[in-house]
């Protein structure tokens, strides 16, 4: 924070003696004890654009962001063209999870003052959480040429290295910026999530620890620590840490849920199952209350697209797609084995892996507004081409692992219906239980348990029984997850031979694939192919809720 001296008063005035002592307190890091004097100067000089706006960060620093809007909104209907309280602004929004608010102050920021860095940066994270990356790909650019300090240049630099795929580069760039800045704990945090992705999950680890030292208020990190290995009677501590951190005053849902589904894997990894439940319930809840899923509007919505797509629209449009044979679409719920298909197909040595691409669920939405047009399909099909040969330009064929093209799969099958599409399948009320153990980004709309989801996946089986119905015989290959981990060499050829390619036997050891793993199945896909997973749900029994109407489905 500048001097805590406006030009428009002295150090003697009443205002200046409450500065004064703000400012102390703000160098011994008692922010909290800041606000109360620094809000008597605010009251003093209620037209003082600056006392609001620099009120507006004490309650940031402190933890209290709603009172950070009060002052900050203040600020702003002094001055409009207060860059910086629109930027603190958007830091309180999206620390309470209004992405959409926090977006428009950060975006009023930016155009105001373009050196804001920071404010670039935060952008291009809540782009990156809405699915939006090439478009959180320039904010990111832009925060690292605005931004003086290397370390947090290096960073931001390495956060760009990631999304481009160049994780080698980017790990350099971390371990540079850390040794700059170790306080940093975001470069901690980042450099983390490289080595999970790439199976080094002791020293992923040893970074998540290193992003909680540097930063307490980071709770989210525990996620990922606690997902790197397992937990163990010794790591009491760790438990007591997260549970004080549950009764932080500046805890937002978002932390909430993130927190809570670390505890229940912890409790999980204890054989405390009762625990467990209870905490993913708390977590599923803090979820619902940021993102209010419509389970009626979806279920419309699944109507829609099986009147769309009948028989007769696909004859109708048969001949408008692309004769190309490289994407592999996998595809299905989520947590139903996706990255497993995954890690099985990009093995074989004329596979390259797209990761999830955003690609269909945004021309599905068009085509739901417009209608099917022959020229359009052409379009998609020559765009989404050009979106595999930016993956590889070598690979005989790319895979494209978004689970929920499973909403396109007749829109695929138009414009390329000589693709390989994979269906993964798994166990109902396994599935749903993983769901509701299981961080999602915010842009993945759908419910992580209770009726809700019993109603989604219900929705989920009878858009798929339509598919089955409309889509040449063959056309989709369906692998159980069950099946996989039973025969694993059988499915494997089943799968291999489903796209035309000729048998490897590397793709029997799917955790020797080396590509970087972004999913939440990264521990799981680094293991082995076995059964330890099916069948899960009957530990959980007695607390599976509403969830236990999907046992029925099951059988």
């Amino acid at each position: 924070m500048t001097s805590p001296f406006p030009p428009d008063f002295s150090p003697s005035s009443p205002e200046g003696r409450l500065l004064a002592t703000v400012w102390q307190l703000i160098n011994e890091g008692r922010f909290a004890e800041a606000i109360a004097p620094m809000t008597e100067a605010a009251l003093l000089q209620p037209d003082n654009v600056r006392l609001h706006t620099d009120l507006g960060r004490l309650y940031l620093e402190a933890g209290r962001p709603e009172g950070a809007l009060e002052a900050l909104r203040r600020a702003i209907s002094l001055d409009q063209a207060n860059a910086t309280a629109w930027w603190r602004q958007g830091i309180a929004l999206q620390v309470l999870g209004d992405g959409a608010g926090a977006m428009a102050a950060l975006e009023q920021a930016v155009s105001l003052q373009p050196s804001l860095a920071d404010a670039h940066y935060r952008l291009g994270l809540l782009l990156e959480d809405q699915g939006r990356p090439q478009e959180a790909l320039e904010c990111y650019r832009l925060a690292a040429r605005a931004t003086t300090e290397k370390g947090a240049r290096q960073f931001i630099q390495a956060r760009v290295f990631v999304m481009e795929g160049r994780e080698a580069e980017a790990e350099a760039l971390l371990r540079r910026a850390i040794a700059l800045q170790p306080e940093m704990a975001m470069a901690h945090g980042l450099l983390g999530e490289i080595l999970a992705g790439s199976g080094r999950f002791e020293e992923a680890g040893r970074c998540y620890a290193a992003e909680l030292a540097a930063s307490p208020r980071a709770v989210s990190a525990y996620y990922n620590l606690v997902r790197c290995r397992k937990i163990t009677p010794a790591d009491e501590d760790l438990l007591k840490r997260m549970d004080a951190a549950l009764e932080r005053d500046d805890l937002n849902d978002y932390n909430r849920s993130n927190l809570q589904l670390a505890r229940g894997k912890a409790f999980d990894d204890l054989g405390r199952y009762d625990r467990a439940m209870e905490a993913w319930d708390e977590a599923c809840a803090a979820r619902a209350r940021m993102f209010p899923f419509d389970i009626g509007a979806f279920e419309s919505r699944v109507d829609s697209i099986v009147a769309l797509f009948s028989a007769a629209a696909l004859a109708r449009h048969a001949a408008s797609g692309s004769d190309e044979r490289r994407p592999v679409l996998i595809l299905g719920m989520p947590r139903s084995g996706t990255t497993l298909c995954e890690q099985i197909v990009s093995s074989h040595p004329q596979v390259a892996g797209a990761g999830e691409l955003a690609f269909w669920g945004t021309r599905l939405q068009r085509v739901l507004r417009e209608g099917l047009e022959d020229r359009a399909l052409a379009e998609y099909a020559a765009e989404y081409s050009e979106l595999l040969r930016r993956a590889s330009d070598t690979a005989a064929h790319v895979t494209d692992k978004q689970p929920f093209n499973f909403f396109s799969i007749g829109l695929i099958h138009l414009a390329f219906p000589r693709a390989s599409i994979i269906h993964c399948r798994r166990s109902p009320i396994d599935t749903a239980v993983s769901i509701h153990q299981t961080h999602f980004a915010t842009w993945q709309a759908f419910p992580t348990g209770g009726e809700e989801l019993v109603r989604y996946f219900r929705a989920y089986r009878r858009l798929m029984a339509h598919w089955r119905e409309v889509l040449p015989r063959g056309r989709m290959l369906e692998v159980d997850y069950e099946t996989v981990t039973a025969s694993p060499e059988t499915e494997t050829r089943k799968i291999i031979g489903h796209i035309g390619l000729e048998w490897d036997d590397i793709c029997l050891r799917p955790h020797d694939n080396e590509r970087t793993v972004r999913t939440p199945s990264r521990w799981q896909v680094r293991q082995p192919i076995n059964t330890k997973s099916v069948d899960r749900w009957r530990r959980y029994q007695p607390w599976l809720g509403a969830l236990a109407a999907l046992i029925e489905d099951a059988r």
